[in-house]
């Protein structure tokens, strides 16, 4: 971003005005009918006591059951707020959240959603902004602004924090691609984590000889396959557009560096275990926690796979750095991401919200037994101080921290999750049969462009 007015108020980048209409119809009718259904729950929580906040997550691993195991703690600090916690799953949470923010709903008061659909909800006016509460508290804010980097504090801000960027969100939970593996499958077939895109084909293909295959990452259409072209694009040198500031934003997904990605990706394809390609986190969670999977050359972080409690191979999952391109523009460039607490305008119960974002993100300073839970609870710490202090529980925090430093964030407006999506539709297509390579890059190129045009990123 280079600095212009940004996502204040009901505008979008650069002052574009981004509608309730427009963003409802991004995300279509199906997600408003689920939202519609769902309602009851909330309701009936603030009917039952004014002191009652609804929070919204993810179902299982790093998002629900962080919360629910330090609820207690808040419970016996706050006996006069009522913590709802509804959470669905990823593949359909999502994309709700971002229905409910355009509809305006007033049924959540926090939400622990995905840190990608933040520039689009700023944009649209819906999301508190957080510094007024940190100045009321200096030593928190102090803390919190030294133990989580400034550039994953970022994802959640209008603008950087450099160029005086504000802040709606705190994020309890840090993410980012890594490429897990199997310590004990890969020293008995004499293999060892890739470096390059050629050897986790070469892995995969190994892996598969004895009939089965066991290589898998998130390939759900849409979202989830963008996210997968992305990361091999990235890989090889390119990204999203030719320079993100005016005069820019062209486009450069039908490039050297695209064929490039797109050819390791059909190339892979072939000994991906079945269920990858219909795969959200959901899916792969449960593939690797239970066997079927034993490499995820690109698959997002949780905790649950070193922890005994979820699965019988905790011992032996072991991560690495994602792959780079063998070409020579070649860089690891895994998706950053992780998922944050933001309170909608449309709450009635700010301050009860406040006081939950804030504990979910405490410290030690503020109490350790709130650190503890939170990493017991299959969490994922965003504070690098509790990184650090259970890398000895969660051995793969290590490999987290080294990979944060490389990793390439979601883009920064409005259009993200419209970009993503078309590009996924395309990869998805390619993936069955239906749409040549080429074919599919110059599909993403044409849609990306007409997308970002009608966006006003173009003058004339």
């Amino acid at each position: 971003m280079d600095g212009r007015k940004g996502f204040g108020g009901q505008q979008g980048l650069f002052g574009r005005p981004l509608s309730r209409r427009s963003a409802l119809k991004r995300l279509g009718a199906g997600g408003a009918g689920a939202l519609a259904a769902s309602a009851g729950f909330a309701g009936a929580a603030r009917a039952a006591d004014s002191t009652s906040i609804v929070n919204w997550a993810c179902a299982g691993q790093r998002w629900e059951f962080p919360q629910k195991g330090v609820l207690p703690l808040f419970k016996a600090k706050f006996p006069n707020i009522d913590v709802q916690i509804f959470a669905e799953p990823i593949g359909d949470m999502l994309a709700k959240t971002a229905v409910a923010m355009a509809s305006k709903s007033d049924r959540y008061d926090v939400i622990f959603d995905d840190y990608n659909y933040s520039p689009q909800f700023i944009a649209e006016g819906a999301l508190e902004n957080l510094d007024p509460y940190l100045d009321k508290d200096p030593e928190f804010k102090k803390d919190i602004l030294a133990d989580i980097p400034e550039n994953v504090l970022d994802l959640y801000r209008d603008k950087p924090i450099a160029q005086g960027g504000k802040l709606y969100g705190l994020p309890p939970d840090s993410n980012c691609q890594m490429q897990y593996y199997r310590a004990d499958i890969f020293e008995k077939a004499g293999l060892k984590p890739a470096q390059t895109w050629e050897d986790v084909i070469e892995n995969a293909k190994e892996l598969s000889k004895g009939g089965v295959k066991v290589t898998g990452t998130t390939m759900r259409r849409g979202f989830w396959a963008g996210c997968a072209f992305i990361t091999l694009l990235r890989s090889h040198g390119g990204d999203w557009f030719d320079k993100m500031e005016a005069g820019g934003w062209k486009p450069q997904l039908d490039t050297d560096e695209g064929h490039k990605a797109m050819d390791v990706l059909v190339r892979l394809i072939p000994y991906m275990e079945p269920t990858a390609l219909n795969a959200s986190d959901d899916e792969a969670n449960t593939a690797m926690l239970n066997g079927t999977w034993t490499y995820a050359p690109f698959e997002w972080g949780g905790s649950s796979m070193n922890d005994p409690k979820y699965t019988k191979f905790a011992d032996v999952w072991k991560v690495a750095v994602t792959a780079k391109g063998a070409n020579d523009k070649g860089r690891h460039a895994p998706h950053m991401g992780g998922l944050g607490l933001i309170m909608p305008v449309y709450s009635h119960n700010k301050d009860a919200a406040w006081e939950w974002i804030k504990f979910c993100n405490s410290g030690d300073k503020q109490d350790p037994a709130i650190g503890k839970a939170w990493v017991e609870n299959a969490g994922q710490p965003a504070r690098i101080s509790l990184l650090k202090k259970y890398t000895s529980v969660r051995p793969y925090y290590a490999g987290m921290m080294e990979s944060l430093p490389v990793a390439m964030r979601f883009l920064p407006i409005p259009e993200s999750n419209a970009l993503y999506e078309i590009v996924g539709t395309e990869i998805a297509a390619v993936a069955i049969g239906q749409t040549p390579p080429d074919q599919a890059l110059k599909n993403m190129q044409k849609q990306a462009t007409r997308l970002m045009t009608k966006a006003g990123y173009y003058k004339g």
